[in-house]
């Protein structure tokens, strides 16, 4: 049994909507990202002069100027402060609704991160959450290549505010792009830095699907069975493609270790788990089901 590194593509996982956004431009990214510091820091500029305004102008003798300054300064600061809240509102409903539609809805979730990453100006966690959301289409499209390009750009920016919550989704998502494209120095590195960030219980099973397919792809299937009998446990509270996938998995590293009985047990049970047209792939060796879900895990 050989094992593949790359998953065979099924015709019916794969979208044909429309790529409004285009190919991930790295470029468009930086520039994006670059304006919209420029955007942060013209607000702190006002704030500054409105207060030296305030301060400075009766120091100066300019009483009338004081006045006028006093009244139009932080008029201006807070009518940019309500066009910049208003726009970020605007883009925080459509991530919501991106996240419900992107797996049911893909080209309807294209045209909503198409218009949310032509608004100007919106707060800096809002735009790296639409290339969150980017990314998850893009992985749901098995797009994979392009959907780690996203995942580590967005990642190589500082995550905080609303942003942080989808560090360990990103994560996930890098870490199974690189292992379907084959890259495994990526996926290793994706991996290393999951073990160092907190998770919760479903997005630890999905790291541990993702481990153990990487384990194999290195050609390490002690690694894999090593615990064998705990990760067959947290198997059972996978949904049923993913647990039928680590029952094979598991079953195949058996057999590269010597444990016939194990394996013979395994595959067994990956025949009752596994539904029907998945049991085929993994007896070949190709284990991508699609560990990440197109969503943050709860």
């Amino acid at each position: 049994m050989k094992f593949r590194r790359r998953a065979e593509i099924d015709p019916q996982d794969s979208f044909t909507c429309s790529s409004l956004t285009g190919p991930f431009d790295r470029k468009r990214f930086d520039r994006q990202r670059g304006l919209d510091r420029l955007i942060n820091q013209a607000f702190l500029i006002i704030a500054i002069l409105a207060i030296g305004l305030a301060l400075g102008l009766p120091l100066l003798g300019l009483s009338g100027m004081w006045v006028v300054s006093s009244l139009l300064a932080p008029l201006a600061l807070l009518g940019a402060w309500l066009v910049l809240t208003q726009t970020t509102a605007q883009v925080g409903r459509s991530l919501a609704m991106i996240a419900v539609i992107v797996e049911r809805d893909p080209g309807s979730a294209e045209q909503a991160i198409h218009k949310a990453l032509e608004r100007y100006p919106v707060m800096r966690w809002a735009r790296l959450l639409t290339y969150h959301r980017l990314a998850t289409l893009r992985h749901r499209q098995r797009r994979f290549e392009e959907a780690g390009e996203l995942c580590f750009a967005v990642l190589s920016e500082p995550l905080r505010g609303p942003a942080a919550s989808a560090r360990a989704h990103l994560l996930l998502m890098l870490a199974e792009c690189k292992l379907e494209t084959g890259d495994l120095p990526g996926a290793y590195h994706a991996l290393d830095t999951l073990f160092r960030t907190r998770l919760s219980l479903v997005e630890a099973l999905q790291r541990l699907a993702l481990q153990t397919r990487y384990e194999l792809m290195v050609n390490a299937p002690d690694a894999a069975i090593r615990a064998g009998q705990h990760k067959i446990e947290l198997a059972e509270l996978m949904p049923p493609p993913q647990c039928g996938a680590m029952h094979a998995m598991l079953a195949y590293a058996a057999q590269r270790t010597d444990q016939p009985r194990v394996a013979a047990w395994l595959w067994e049970r990956a025949r009752m788990i596994t539904p029907p047209g998945l049991l085929e792939q993994f007896e070949r060796g190709a284990f991508s089901v699609g560990v990440v879900e197109a969503t943050e895990p709860g």
